[in-house]
């Protein structure tokens, strides 16, 4: 993770920190700071902290959905609150009793967000000075997720399995309807969005590539030939992105 306020960075698909990367991720910024208190925002069914670590480093660790259903489908081992990111920032609050985080984190998640700006503000109010939120998303600016916007869910749905056979689309890894709003490729616009909201943004990066095709093996070859060109000719075709934003001291 970048030290200093930062803008906007491209990169490729093979280091974007998703999926089975995410907990490395997440894990060595905690150890780095020696984090303790800790929300997983929208992950209900899918914790990315293991039982292991959270009880070595002493964490608090908390699952935050909107769903209940969702949260039920984790471990009874973890904390878990009932509340959704876009509710008012005092229902937000009373949501959460008023909790403090040192890292709140989301992980695809923020593409579900009707109201993106709401959640941004009410994960700061639920930030301790100098804590971080870490949100590893998708970003539609690729043919695929063009796509899963302008389609129909059923049809998006469909692809998706065709595309991913080995996802429980009915169980703990079922799709949600995707807005996309707030993230598109890393801007300095955005980053001047967060800065008023009272973030500092440590870091915007954005992935060009995606591995949709890796079923399909001659496009996926010609997929990972062009996302280089995109790379070196740093055009704004993002996957995905990670974003690191600090409440700061002098902020809070």
């Amino acid at each position: 993770m970048q030290n200093a306020t930062a803008g906007p960075t491209l990169d490729l698909i093979e280091n974007f920190p998703a999926y089975e990367k995410a907990a490395i991720y997440l894990k060595k910024i905690i150890a780095e700071r020696n984090l303790k208190i800790i929300a997983d925002i929208g992950g209900g069914a899918n914790p990315l902290l293991d039982d292991k670590f959270v009880a070595d480093r002493d964490i608090q660790y908390f699952l935050i959905d909107k769903s209940a259903s969702e949260l039920k489908k984790a471990s009874a081992l973890y904390n878990k609150i009932e509340a959704d990111a876009i509710s008012d920032s005092v229902v937000f609050q009373k949501q959460l009793a008023g909790r403090k985080f040192d890292l709140i984190f989301t992980h695809m998640f923020l593409e579900h967000l009707e109201d993106p700006i709401q959640a941004h503000r009410n994960f700061y109010d639920a930030l301790n000075p100098g804590g971080l939120c870490v949100h590893v998303y998708p970003s539609p600016n690729n043919l695929p997720l063009m796509f899963n916007r302008l389609l129909p869910e059923t049809v998006s749905a469909w692809l998706l399995k065709t595309a991913q056979p080995f996802r429980d689309l009915q169980g703990s890894q079922r799709k949600f309807k995707a807005y996309y709003r707030m993230c598109g490729a890393p801007s300095a616009a955005l980053s001047a969005a967060f800065v008023a909201m009272g973030y500092a943004v440590r870091q915007h990066t954005g992935y060009i590539g995606h591995t949709y095709y890796l079923r399909f093996k001659p496009a996926a070859f010609l997929e990972e030939k062009i996302r280089r060109i995109i790379h070196k000719l740093q055009l704004p075709l993002t996957s995905g992105c990670l974003l690191v934003l600090e409440k700061t001291v002098m902020n809070s």
